[in-house]
């Protein structure tokens, strides 16, 4: 009797395991579907080709705002989109992420609530499937960085590369963030800004490639002199598997 009551209450367990296994897998399934209604409008597909373009802003005010916590002050320096493929997805907001990256750094803190995602985007010829699984690509510490086989022979062209620390303007875009795949193309619009922290963390200032081929030509947060400068972007808009998020 004692046997089969334990048997009973280690089938109860399994079922209980089993049931918490199907909802997570449910929803992981749906989610693509849940997120595109809840938080996307359908949309028409664009162009096919992929592509980024800049509008240069001129000189614009800095101006203020308040993100995750912390207030900052910016300045708009290009209007910018792009139609690529999703080399790496990487975030750096959240319980865990936050402790990873700032080794109790609080400043670091600061940088992950700001541009909580860093996403990585290849267009052009560069972007072409088989191409690019020729390419091996590893994203850590806001930093992008490939190499490849000699006899591989792929097209490289680093212009066509592009590594992204994102401001999302939205909850939608962080829910179409979320949704992003290695591989997936998507559409992005928005602003590359330059910004920097108040109060004590005030000298913290933080320079956007406006264009392609920039590069650092000073040691800021992030960037060595001579290195590829990434892009701070403010993103506005996402055109994502038919659906747009804004």
């Amino acid at each position: 009797m004692t046997e089969d009551i334990k048997m009973i209450k280690l089938t109860k367990k399994q079922i209980l395991i089993a049931g918490i296994i199907a909802v997570i897998g449910i929803f992981h399934i749906s989610k693509p579907a849940l997120y595109s209604k809840l938080w996307g409008k359908p949309i028409s597909s664009s162009s096919a080709e992929l592509i980024e373009t800049f509008e240069d802003l001129g000189n614009q005010p800095w101006q203020k705002t308040y993100i995750n916590g912390y207030n900052i002050e910016y300045c708009l320096r290009t209007k910018y989109h792009v139609k690529g493929r999703i080399i790496w997805v990487d975030w750096n907001d959240g319980l865990i992420n936050t402790w990873y990256h700032s080794a109790g750094k609080e400043v670091t803190k600061l940088y992950n609530a700001v541009a909580s995602v860093d996403i990585s985007i290849a267009h052009g010829a560069t972007s072409d499937p088989d191409n690019l699984r020729k390419i091996k690509f590893k994203h850590s510490e806001r930093a992008l960085v490939y190499t490849y086989l000699y006899k591989d022979n792929p097209i490289i062209n680093h212009d066509e590369i592009n590594n992204n620390h994102v401001i999302p303007a939205t909850t939608a875009i962080r829910r179409a963030i979320a949704l992003l795949k290695k591989g997936d193309v998507a559409e992005f619009e928005g602003y590359l800004m330059d910004w920097k922290g108040t109060g004590k963390f005030s000298y913290f200032n933080i320079e956007t490639a406006t264009k392609r081929g920039d590069v650092h030509t000073k040691q800021l947060y992030g960037g060595i002199p001579g290195a590829g400068m990434c892009r701070q972007f403010y993103v506005t808009k996402i055109i994502y598997n038919g659906y747009l998020f804004e």
